[in-house]
């Protein structure tokens, strides 16, 4: 599993997090309404796991006993915010929402246009700050457990992160209910389990987990050249040998 630089990922996902909201504000000057302000919000929602998945990754290199005990909370204070990140996609319904808004004598009015490349400039800066956590977290599981153990962490994570999406959406809850409205969220959690609910799961968790593979195999695959150059390295030989 490739390493890389998060100062760097930690950079660009900020830089695409300002093309983001410069976009949105272009196109709330220009069309002269802010409806989608809201997701902005939610953007930010979306860089909570990013922050608490670094934070883990800092602290499994960190040779105190307390450190590990840190990095776990960290891990599950990132599940709990995990779900945030993929959120936004079911934002999209706005456009449905909306779309009475968009159609008239000549079809769909130019500023269905606008609004769809707002929202999925936002739907893509969540997916990345979600996909960029896991992968942080699975690259510390990787390393210290080993590679089933780090992709049974992302099929749980995906899953558990599905059903998340499915808590906020359909029953309203927010990532904190858990610490602050314990008996709300048991009673919706039981009210939740159901045909349709499960259904949703699937799908959804079928879409980030594809997403997420995707991702992780355009970042592993390795060009025949860099194949070549790693071959004949000591780090090589020592897998040989292993």
């Amino acid at each position: 599993m490739r390493k890389l630089n998060y100062i760097r990922i930690f950079i660009f996902l900020s830089v695409v997090t300002i093309v983001t909201l410069g976009l949105y504000y272009v196109a709330a000057d220009w069309l002269d309404h802010r409806y989608f302000r809201f997701l902005i919000w939610n953007l930010f929602l979306g860089w909570i796991p990013f922050v608490f998945s670094y934070a883990a990754y800092l602290l499994s290199d960190v040779k105190w006993k307390g450190a590990a005990w840190l990095a776990v909370a960290s891990g599950l204070l990132w599940l709990l915010f995990f779900p945030n990140s993929s959120y936004i996609v079911t934002d999209l319904v706005h456009l449905t929402a909306r779309s009475s808004r968009y159609y008239g004598g000549n079809g769909v009015d130019y500023t269905y246009w606008y609004d769809l490349s707002v929202v999925l400039m936002f739907v893509w800066t969540g997916l990345l700050l979600g996909f960029l956590s896991m992968y942080q977290l699975q690259e510390v599981i990787y390393h210290r457990i080993g590679r089933w153990a780090s992709w049974i962490f992302v099929l749980v994570g995906c899953a558990l992160g599905s059903y998340g999406v499915l808590l906020g959406r359909v029953y309203r809850l927010n990532s904190w209910d858990a610490l602050t409205n314990r008996e709300t969220l048991i009673e919706l959690m039981h009210e939740s389990v159901s045909r349709p609910s499960l259904a949703f799961c699937l799908f959804f968790g079928t879409f980030i987990t594809t997403i997420y593979a995707t991702l992780y195999y355009l970042i592993n695959t390795r060009s025949p050249r860099e194949t070549k150059k790693s071959a004949g390295s000591p780090e090589a030989d020592l897998q040989a040998l292993r």
